[in-house]
């Protein structure tokens, strides 16, 4: 399903921020992006597309930097290649191919200096027009039977303000995050007031974590302006916190599994999870794992 047409507060376009070093994947990632990880047969960042994709929204921002052009020639359609695989007989690769292109109209924006998340977002501006938009972060991807976007813009609708998609997690793992500070709640949806990153014990106001997806007003790149730096960078979170203390946004609890693929085991139990969920390896990798763990 996808947001209801004709809705003036409907999300139709979505940045992806994907401009990341990805030092925790060295040395894969010294040549190669972290975004095109392989699981099974599509990169990654693909799986974000497909989100926003299947949420109903066709204009996708990609931001990266200048030395990821693998993550550019794999959104560019490549017709030469498809008429090769077509007289070779190989019209099922074909059609995938045009299956990728057909996903969105993906264009990119180039992050020079590694400067912060929020600094990556001011590059969507004249992008965005004015508009609402969805920001999905490049290193979490999640699993879910209705895609993640697609709850927060339904959530939007209903509260006409920025959204933080959020989880539970648990207590230990809440400083790695940020927490966020609820007022009130409307079964999944609340309105918050503060968010802090990594929060110390004392700065705990739930165990509700913002996990990589949004969505943002256009109001957000002048509090991005006037947002302080940590060292040389912006961060999107804490202009979140500036909006969240000054007006009031809200956040949602999404559902469906999340996955941190910036991380080389977050990485590692994705794509056992996705081949699980493929309907294509399920049986036989599942009687792979029960064998392998019998053998332990």
């Amino acid at each position: 399903r996808t947001p209801r047409t004709g809705s003036v507060y409907m999300i139709d376009r979505a940045v992806i921020l994907a401009a990341g070093r990805g030092t925790r994947f060295f040395a894969y990632t010294k040549a190669y992006p972290k975004e095109m990880l392989a699981v099974a047969d599509k990169p990654a960042l693909q799986l974000l597309v497909e989100e926003v994709s299947a949420s109903g929204i066709k204009n996708v921002l990609i931001v990266i930097s200048r030395d990821k052009q693998d993550v550019v020639r794999h959104f560019t359609p490549d017709r030469d290649l498809e008429r090769s695989l077509e007289k070779e007989g190989k019209g099922d690769a074909a059609e995938q191919l045009r299956a990728l292109d057909n996903l969105a109209e993906v264009s990119f924006a180039y992050q020079q200096t590694a400067n912060g998340t929020g600094n990556a977002l001011l590059l969507a501006e004249d992008w965005a027009e004015h508009k609402p938009f969805a920001v999905l972060n490049g290193d979490d991807v999640i699993l879910s039977d209705e895609p993640v976007t697609l709850q927060l813009a339904r959530a939007y609708e209903r509260c006409r303000s920025c959204v933080v998609g959020v989880q539970q997690v648990d207590r230990d793992a809440i400083h790695k995050y940020a927490s966020c500070r609820v007022e009130e709640s409307d079964g999944r949806l609340h309105r918050i007031s503060d968010i802090v990153e990594k929060p110390r014990d004392n700065e705990v106001y739930s165990l509700l974590a913002p996990l990589g997806r949004y969505v943002a007003l256009p109001q957000v790149f002048d509090v991005i302006r006037r947002t302080p730096k940590r060292g040389n960078e912006v961060c999107f979170t804490d202009a979140l916190q500036i909006m969240a203390r000054e007006q009031g946004i809200f956040a949602y609890e999404f559902q469906g599994e999340r996955f941190d693929f910036g991380d080389k085991l977050g990485y590692v139990k994705g794509v056992t999870r996705y081949a699980l969920a493929d309907g294509r390896f399920h049986d036989e990798y599942l009687a792979y794992l029960k064998e392998l763990i019998k053998n332990l």
